[in-house]
């Protein structure tokens, strides 16, 4: 590893905002900088956003941090993370055609049960060890060629979000493994775009851009981009990789063993392995890790941050997420039986369900605005659990849970993990994981890094004390967890009901 190299910028384009970090090759963030954007949706259950604001917030966000650290030239290798699963199209000049569809789309409710009855669930599980939902490229375009059929033969290229920015940025079309394997159109186990699925959707393999590695080089800036991004051009610029296995760099979550907990917008549970392992039941998601030669598990749950988030501007607009979580650590565990399901947008792991809605049972008269909250964290973490009881089943086992994202930054929150996972749970001494991941790997791309696993050990500090289940906490949540997982079955065909 290079001791004397300058600065590394990550950049990470999220579902609710963009964030750019300029850090050293020793891990310290040095500028910061993000911009909040919202979700379109023009229609009942669309989810949309336009391409050009990644591309306007990227600029503001990297000029900003660039400056927090006053030698915008000492920038030496650019990284992403991005947003899974969303489908951008663009001409041949690179223009986008329409919004992009992100990943909390659900207007393909259709399309899956005919992408399933036309791949059949054994098929679907060799062919990309995955199942296929709403949000993801793969429905996405069966519904763009039903639907918006001019659209989709105008395109030159599909890719996704944050591949749209790497564009701007390089003018090359591509993607990564970790990204392309979000999409159900990939050969997750041989690393590589599956013509048999495109075939069978009826998709021209045309489409699909090149894919290599997260931590390889995809370009150079440009005169232009460097222009309006304030950096000099000819920057070596990373493939990068999706937001989980970038977060997983940036916590060190790199070698079976490990696992992270996420509670962003969504919850993501995830652990690396050695092979494709998939759940035969398609459960779980299997992608390509941002280190080459390593792939993950993962279970997905659509509302996690997003629940507390609904809860606080519908009921408590006048209160901060820190006065909700105080009243919450005033209630023990278990919340005095009231228990919440938190699929206020439908489930995947392990449901797999559009339909799925919210639950808040058991409440009585006692319970107050502080169990309601409990409550919701309680059940944002019975969801993650459910994906680590999936994982653990498959006969891969952890040690200890990094946990990351806003629930982080909540001691009542990493607690609780703890309790509910029955494993030690400790987090990154730095912010911004997914950011400084994607730094990371543009770190290595650019050769001032050896590997993912060097960069990692220069530059990821993690608390050394871990926290510990306590076992008393653990059984009496183990007793709500059990009610928990019966509530979905119970409730299935009238989610459906209401649904229809």
């Amino acid at each position: 590893m290079s001791t004397d190299s300058g600065y590394l910028l990550g950049i990470d384009i999220g579902t609710s905002g963009t964030k750019a970090v300029v850090i050293d090759t020793a891990g310290k963030i040095h500028g910061l900088a993000q911009r909040s954007y919202g979700i379109d949706s023009p229609r009942p259950d669309w989810a949309e956003q336009d391409p050009d604001v990644y591309w306007q917030s990227t600029v503001e966000t990297v000029r900003e941090a660039a400056a927090q650290c006053g030698s915008a030239g000492s920038v030496e290798a650019i990284g992403f993370s991005g947003q899974m699963h969303g489908t951008v199209l663009v001409t041949g000049e690179g223009k986008p055609l329409r919004p992009a569809i992100i990943w909390c789309d659900r207007r393909t409710t259709e399309e899956v049960s005919e992408i399933c009855e036309v791949v059949g669930r054994e098929r679907l599980a060799r062919l990309t060890c995955n199942p296929v939902a709403v949000g993801f490229m793969a429905a996405s375009l069966v519904w763009l060629n039903k639907h918006e059929p001019q659209v989709l033969s105008s395109a030159a290229a599909v890719m996704l979000p944050k591949d749209y920015v790497r564009l701007k940025m390089t003018g090359q079309v591509a993607t990564d493994a970790s990204d392309a394997s979000s999409t159900l159109l990939f050969d997750t186990a041989n690393r590589r775009w599956s013509r048999e699925m495109l075939d069978l959707l009826g998709l021209p393999a045309s489409l699909f851009p090149r894919c290599a590695e997260s931590p390889e080089v995809a370009g150079h800036l440009t005169k232009d981009s460097a222009a309006a991004l304030g950096l000099p051009h000819g920057i070596p610029v990373a493939y990068g990789g999706g937001d989980q296995p970038i977060q997983a760099v940036g916590n060190a979550v790199i070698a079976p063993g490990t696992a992270s907990s996420t509670i962003g917008t969504g919850g993501q549970f995830f652990t690396p392995v050695t092979e494709p392992f998939y759940d035969p039941h398609l459960r779980t998601h299997t992608f390509c890790h941002a280190v080459p030669g390593v792939w993950n598990v993962m279970g997905a749950s659509l509302c996690a941050g997003m629940a507390l988030d609904w809860f606080r501007r519908a009921l408590a607009p006048e209160s901060s997420f820190d006065d909700l979580c105080a009243e919450a650590a005033e209630v023990p565990a278990g919340a005095h039986g009231l228990i919440f399901l938190p699929y206020l947008i439908g489930e995947r792991t392990p449901h797999m369900d559009p339909h799925a809605a919210g639950v808040l049972f058991g409440l009585r008269p006692l319970h107050t605005r502080g169990h309601i909250v409990r409550a919701i964290m309680e059940g944002v973490t019975f969801a993650l659990r459910d994906s680590l009881e999936i994982i653990r089943s498959l006969g891969i086992n952890m040690t200890e849970v990094i946990a990351s994202g806003g629930g982080s930054e909540s001691s009542l929150w990493m607690q609780m993990q703890a309790d509910v996972f029955r494993l030690p749970v400790r987090r990154s001494l730095a912010t911004q994981q997914a950011a400084v991941g994607a730094a990371l790997v543009g770190g290595v791309a650019a050769g001032i890094y050896d590997t993912v696993s060097n960069a990692c050990a220069a530059a990821v500090k993690i608390e050394g004390t871990p926290v510990l289940p306590d076992e008393r906490t653990s059984v009496a949540y183990e007793k709500n967890y059990e009610i928990f997982r019966e509530l979905y079955p119970a409730n299935r065909r009238l989610f459906a009901r209401v649904a229809g």
